[in-house]
C-alpha cells in the first residue's frame, strides 16, 4: 500500500515560488517573453513585398499593440518621411478633383500660397480695376475705335443727306429717314401722300443710302470687336500685373510636383471669370444691396475654386507615418465626403473631401483593431479592396440615394502602405475559415503568448509595468509585498506556478484597486494586504452564485456529504462559469452495481444530458475495466452511474476518475471517505491525467468544508500532472500548513483508490491473482460471483471468451 504521506503536497507547492526567481535585474517596461511574437513582427515589418501585412493575435490587455507600436515606430524612424496630399479642383471636369503629392510639409505652403491668390482677387483686383488709373488706360485704349467710330457716323451721314436722308440714331439700331426741304425727317403719312413719281425716287435713294449704313454697321461692330479685345487686352494686362508675381512664386515652387499645369489653368479661370471681380469694383452703395450680394456669391463661387483641400501633411523629418486606429467608425478609418443641403438638393466640392486614418497612414504603417474594423460591415470589405487595389478611393455615395444629389468621384491616392492588424486569435480563425483573401493580405501571423515563462526578465517588465500605471495613473508607489502579491495574481491568471499571464490591463486594473485600499487606510505605499484586499473585494463582488450554491450544500438541499464514508459514493469537482469568473463546485457522483451484461450505464448518456467529451469519458472507463478484468472471460454486470442534482448538460471527462472510484468502490462493497474529493481523468490503463480549473476545484472544495468548519482529515485528490497549474488562496495554503485540510497529487488509480477507501488497491500475483482483501480482489470476486449467478441463470454468452 502506498504511503499518503509520498502523495501528500507541503504548502509551499501549492503556490508559485516566487523565491526562487532572481530580483536584481532592473525594472523593464517594455513587453517581454514573447520573442516568436517579436520575430514575426520584424520580420513583416522588414520585407517590403506585396500581401506582407500583419495579423498580430493575442488575448486582450496582453501588451500585443504596446509591442507592435513599439517595433511600428522604430521601423518608421528608418524610412523616408511620408507625403502630404492635397485635393484640387479640376478645371477640366469639376466632378472629378484632382490630387497632387507633395513633400513633408509643403502642402501647408501651397495652401498658403493660395489663399494669398484668393485674397489678392479678392482685395487687390477690384481695387486695381476701380482706379482712376484704369478709367485712363481705358478711354485711352478706346479712344481710337472712337474717332474712327465718329469719323464713320460723320461720313455715313454726308451721304445720306446729299441723297436727301437723315440718319437717325435710336436706342435699338441707327434709322435712316427722308428728309423734307427745311431739313427735317419726313413723316411716314407725309411721305405716303407724296406723288408716285416722287415717292419712287426717294425709295430708290434711300435703297442707296440703306447699303450705305450696312456697310457702316459692319465696319461699326469691326471698331467695337477691336474696341472690347483692346479692353481685353488691358484688363489681362491688369490682371496679370496683379496676380503674376504669385502665380510665377508659385510655378517656380511646386512646378517639379506637377502643379504647373493646374496653375495655368487657374490664371486662365480668373481671366475668364473676370466679370465676377470687376462687377464689385463699384462702390458698393451704388448696386442694390441684393443685386451686390448676388455679385458676391458669384466671386466667392469663382475663389472657391482656387483653394487647396489639404488631407494629410507631414512633418518633415520624423520618418514614415505612424497611425493608430483605435474604435474609429467607418468614415474615421476610410474618409469620407461630406454634402450641403442648397435648394432643395444635396450638393458637395473637393473641399468636402475628408481623410481618414487610412489617408493619414499612406506611406507609413497602419495599426487596426480587428473588432473595430469588422463592427462596421463595410469595414474589411473595404480594406480588402483598398489594400488589393494599392490606391485610396472614395466611393460615388450618389449611386442609390434617395435624394437628388450632386456628387463627385475624387481621383484615387496611390498607396504604400503596411498594415498592422490586432486582435484575438478567435477571431482571425474566423477570418481565415470564411475568407481565403485574408491569408493572402495578411502574409505574416504573429502569436502572442497567453503567458510567459516567469523569469527574472518577465518579473522585471512585470514590476516596470507596475511603476509605469502608477506614474500614468497617478497611484501610490507599490512595495515588494505589494508587487509579490500582484505576480501571485498574474500566475494565477496564467494558471501555471511557472508562468506568468501575459493580460497586463487586468493587472492595470487591478493596481487601481489596490490603490482604493491603500487610500482607505490612510497608506502612503501600496501593500501586500492592500493587494489581497482588491483580489478578495473582487471575489465577492461576483461572488453571488458560489455563495449561493454554497448555503444550499449547508443547508442540504443539495446534499453533498464532507464527512463519513459511503459505498459507491464520490465527491467528483466540477468547474462552472459565473459571470465570466471560474469557481469550483462538489457534485456528488454515485454508482449502483449488480448483475447484468450492460457494463457501465451512465444515466446522462442514457437521458441525452451528456456531452460528447463525458460520454468518452464513459466508454474509456469500460475499455480500463475490460483490460483489468475482462481479459479471458466476459464482464457480467450493470453499474448505474449519475452526477446527483445534475439537472444541466454534463461535459468533460475530467470526472471520469471519480466516476471509477464509484464504480470499483461498488464492486468491492467498500465505503468511500466523503471527506474527499477527487478530479482527473483516466486513461485505459488506469493512469491519471491533467484537468483544467483544478485550483477553482480544490478552492470550491475547501470553502464547502470551511463553511461547517474544518475536521483536519479533509483534503482533495488531484492528478499529479497538475501540481504545477496550484495558486490557491493564501488562507488555504494556510491551512494546508496548519494541517487543517491536505492535498494529494496521484499518477495512478490505484494510489487514489487506497487514499478513498483506506484499502490497499491491489496487484496481480505470479499466479495472475489480486490479494483477496484488496480492493482490486474484493472487485474481482464480485465479478466472478456475477458471472457465475449469469451461468446459473442459463445465460449462453458467460462462457464464450473475450479479448483484453
Amino acid at each position: 500500500m502506498t504511503s499518503n504521506a509520498n502523495l501528500e503536497l507541503p504548502a509551499g507547492r501549492l503556490r508559485a515560488n516566487l523565491a526562487a526567481i532572481p530580483g536584481d535585474g532592473e525594472l523593464a517596461e517594455s513587453v517581454a517573453g514573447q520573442e516568436r511574437a517579436r520575430e514575426a513582427l520584424e520580420f513583416g515589418l522588414a520585407l517590403d513585398a506585396q500581401g506582407y501585412n500583419i495579423a498580430v493575435a493575442g488575448a486582450y490587455s496582453s501588451g500585443r499593440r504596446t509591442l507592435a507600436m513599439e517595433l511600428v515606430t522604430d521601423a518608421a524612424r528608418l524610412h523616408p518621411d511620408g507625403q502630404d496630399w492635397v485635393y484640387l479642383y479640376n478645371f477640366d471636369d469639376a466632378r472629378r478633383p484632382k490630387m497632387f503629392s507633395l513633400p513633408a510639409g509643403r502642402a501647408k505652403d501651397l495652401a498658403r500660397h493660395l489663399d494669398a491668390l484668393i485674397h489678392t482677387c479678392r482685395v487687390d483686383l477690384p481695387a486695381a480695376f476701380g482706379s482712376e488709373a484704369y478709367e485712363r488706360r481705358v478711354q485711352e485704349a478706346l479712344a481710337p475705335a472712337m474717332e474712327k467710330r465718329s469719323s464713320l457716323l460723320e461720313m455715313l451721314q454726308n451721304t445720306a443727306n446729299a441723297l436727301g436722308f437723315t440718319i437717325n440714331a435710336t436706342p435699338m439700331a441707327l434709322l435712316a429717314a427722308p428728309m423734307r426741304k427745311d431739313g427735317q425727317p419726313m413723316a411716314q403719312e407725309e411721305f405716303a401722300r407724296l406723288p408716285k413719281d416722287l415717292h419712287d425716287q426717294i425709295e430708290a435713294r434711300g435703297q442707296q443710302v440703306q447699303d450705305a449704313l450696312t456697310i457702316t454697321l459692319r465696319q461699326l461692330r469691326q471698331l467695337d470687336a477691336q474696341a472690347r479685345e483692346a479692353v481685353e487686352q488691358l484688363d489681362r494686362e491688369i490682371t496679370n500685373s496683379v496676380i503674376g508675381p504669385t502665380l510665377d512664386e508659385m510655378r517656380q515652387a511646386y512646378g517639379d510636383f506637377g502643379l504647373t499645369t493646374h496653375l495655368d489653368a487657374l490664371a486662365a479661370d480668373i481671366v475668364e471669370n473676370l466679370e465676377a471681380f470687376k462687377r464689385l469694383a463699384v462702390p458698393q452703395d451704388s448696386i442694390p444691396p441684393q443685386l451686390w450680394q448676388q455679385f458676391e456669391a458669384e466671386r466667392d463661387a469663382a475663389l472657391g475654386r482656387f483653394k487647396a483641400n489639404v488631407l494629410v501633411t507631414r512633418e518633415p523629418g520624423k520618418g514614415a507615418p505612424v497611425e493608430q486606429a483605435v474604435q474609429l467608425s467607418f468614415h474615421e478609418l476610410f474618409g469620407h465626403i461630406e454634402f450641403e443641403h442648397r435648394f432643395g438638393n444635396l450638393v458637395t466640392d473637393f473641399t468636402q473631401i475628408r481623410p481618414g486614418a487610412i489617408h493619414r497612414a499612406n506611406g507609413g504603417y497602419l495599426v487596426l483593431q480587428v473588432e473595430d474594423l469588422l463592427s462596421d460591415p463595410r469595414g474589411w470589405l473595404q480594406l480588402k479592396r483598398t489594400l488589393s487595389s494599392h490606391q485610396i478611393r472614395f466611393d460615388d455615395l450618389t449611386v442609390g440615394f434617395p435624394l437628388p444629389v450632386v456628387g463627385i468621384a475624387p481621383q484615387g491616392i496611390p498607396l504604400d502602405l503596411k498594415t498592422v492588424l490586432v486582435g484575438p486569435p478567435l477571431v482571425f480563425a474566423v477570418l481565415e475559415a470564411m475568407d481565403r483573401e485574408f491569408g493572402q493580405l495578411f502574409k505574416v501571423r504573429a502569436d502572442f503568448e497567453p503567458d510567459v515563462p516567469l523569469s527574472a526578465e518577465t518579473v522585471a517588465t512585470f514590476a516596470g509595468f507596475v511603476r509605469r500605471s502608477c506614474r500614468e495613473c497617478d497611484l501610490r508607489p507599490f512595495d515588494s509585498t505589494a508587487i509579490e502579491e500582484l505576480l501571485h495574481f498574474g500566475t494565477r491568471m496564467a494558471d501555471r506556478q511557472d508562468r506568468i499571464s501575459t493580460q497586463l490591463g487586468v493587472v492595470a486594473d487591478l493596481c487601481k484597486e489596490a490603490n482604493h485600499f491603500a487610500g482607505m487606510s490612510g497608506s502612503s505605499t501600496v501593500e501586500g494586504n492592500h493587494v489581497r484586499q482588491a483580489v478578495d473585494a473582487r471575489r465577492r463582488r461576483s461572488g453571488m452564485v458560489p455563495d449561493r450554491v454554497r448555503q444550499l450544500i449547508t443547508e442540504r438541499t443539495l446534499r453533498i456529504e464532507i464527512s463519513g464514508a459511503v459505498i459507491g459514493q464520490v465527491n467528483g469537482l466540477a468547474v462552472v462559469m459565473s459571470g465570466g469568473d471560474p469557481f469550483g463546485l462538489p457534485m456528488r457522483i454515485t454508482c449502483r452495481t449488480g448483475a447484468g451484461r450492460r457494463g457501465v450505464v451512465a444515466i446522462e448518456r442514457e437521458t441525452e444530458r451528456s456531452g460528447s467529451i463525458h460520454t468518452k469519458g464513459v466508454l474509456v472507463l469500460q475499455g480500463f475495466l475490460m483490460g483489468l478484468f475482462g481479459r479471458d472471460r466476459p464482464l457480467t454486470f450493470n453499474a448505474s452511474l449519475t452526477f446527483e442534482q445534475s439537472y444541466d448538460e454534463v461535459e468533460g471527462d475530467s470526472a471520469s476518475s471519480a466516476e471509477l472510484y464509484a464504480i470499483l468502490a461498488s464492486l468491492a462493497d467498500l465505503p468511500v471517505r466523503q471527506d474527499l474529493a477527487v478530479t482527473g481523468s483516466v486513461d485505459q490503463f488506469g493512469s491519471i491525467q491533467a484537468v483544467g480549473g483544478v485550483t477553482q476545484k480544490i478552492e470550491g472544495f475547501f470553502d464547502v468544508c470551511a463553511a461547517d468548519g474544518l475536521t483536519g482529515t479533509q483534503g482533495v485528490i488531484i492528478p499529479a500532472a497538475n501540481v504545477v497549474n496550484l495558486n490557491l488562496r493564501p488562507e488555504i495554503v494556510s491551512a494546508v500548513e496548519e494541517g487543517r485540510f491536505h492535498v494529494w497529487a496521484v499518477t495512478s488509480v490505484a494510489e487514489a483508490i487506497e487514499l478513498l477507501t483506506g484499502v490497499s488497491a491491489g496487484e496481480r500475483d505470479a499466479g495472475g491473482e489480486f490479494p483477496a482483501e484488496s480492493v482490486l480482489g474484493r472487485v474481482e470476486e464480485r465479478l466472478s460471483s456475477l458471472r457465475e449467478h449469469a451461468a446459473a441463470m442459463g445465460d449462453p454468452n458467460v462462457h464464450s471468451g473475450g479479448q483484453g
